[in-house]
């Protein structure tokens, strides 16, 4: 057996850590029960009804580890903008701060039993949704504050019907984007808005490399990045 698992890792140059990858020991436990007419599911099953299947599980139990701790510490909605290979996308990902303890709602914090609370708990972050934008650009749209704000409400509105859990809205610092944010403070009255700190790094790591002497830097580490 062990040797079959390591052949088909290998041959399909997965990641050795796949070996102890908690979803792979499961299919491994699941199929001891397989019967012998058992027929593997086909590729358009795979690329299709499974892949629908697997992501309305994913979406429905993430909101409900969304929901343990969110009356307690509320949700953050994050926006993060990608183009892969000339594909522009909009991820909208939701963040919480997880905790380990079953408290109840009536639970009455004090300074204490904070603190005891954070070192017990940790970050669950959630990615939503992936927004394609390719037809929306190239129609000669951007990616402005109406455009997010549409975006991201529908799934807002979803975790959050109330509109009682969601307290803070993190976007970079472009000013189209943070009038986005305001718009949705607008429908959902506990957010307030941050910018995030990875936008402004960006730009000022963008303008300080501009340099000659730190463009012979980057242009040094980006050789021996790719040498090893």
């Amino acid at each position: 057996m062990d040797v079959s698992i390591a052949d088909f890792i290998h041959s399909n140059s997965l990641a050795f850590a796949l070996a102890h990858d908690t979803k792979f020991i499961a299919m491994l436990k699941a199929a001891r029960h397989v019967p012998s007419t058992y027929v593997l599911p086909s590729i358009k099953d795979v690329g299709g009804s499974l892949l629908v299947e697997n992501y309305k599980d994913y979406i429905n139990s993430t909101t409900k580890k969304l929901h343990i701790g969110a009356e307690l510490f509320g949700l953050t909605a994050m926006k993060d903008g990608a183009t892969i290979v000339k594909c522009p996308l909009t991820n909208i990902l939701v963040d919480m701060f997880y905790y380990l303890n079953n408290f109840t709602n009536s639970f009455v914090i004090n300074n204490l039993s904070y603190l005891f609370l954070i070192s017990r708990g940790y970050e669950f972050h959630a990615l939503m949704d992936v927004v394609d934008s390719t037809e929306h650009m190239a129609n000669g749209g951007v990616k402005d504050a109406e455009y997010l704000t549409k975006q991201f409400i529908p799934v807002m509105q979803k975790i959050d019907p109330q509109y009682e859990l969601f307290d803070m809205v993190a976007f970079d610092g472009a000013a189209n984007v943070q009038k986005g944010g305001r718009a949705i403070a607008a429908r959902f009255p506990r957010v307030i808005i941050i910018q995030g700190a990875g936008h402004v790094c960006s730009l000022f790591l963008a303008k300080t490399f501009k340099e000659p002497k730190l463009q012979l830097l980057k242009t040094f580490t980006v050789i021996c990045r790719n040498i090893f």
